[in-house]
């Protein structure tokens, strides 16, 4: 019998570079996370009130 010659061909889609794409998007993604944390977005339970008197100014005008 003769001997077959079987030729494999291996398709790769790149793995290399799809990590690098996954690791780019997640540092993106904790990259805007940082921003928006210390812009105060997440710290909505804590309101602040403004107390403005206006019966008490701040600045007196002395008239003579």
């Amino acid at each position: 019998m003769a001997d077959r010659i079987i030729e494999e061909h291996v398709h790769s889609d790149g793995s290399g570079g799809g990590a690098m794409m996954v690791l780019a998007v997640v540092l993106l993604v904790l990259v805007v996370l940082a921003v928006l944390y210390f812009a105060g977005v997440f710290h909505r339970g804590s309101k602040h009130e403004i107390d403005v008197n206006i019966n008490k100014p701040g600045v007196v005008l002395y008239v003579q």
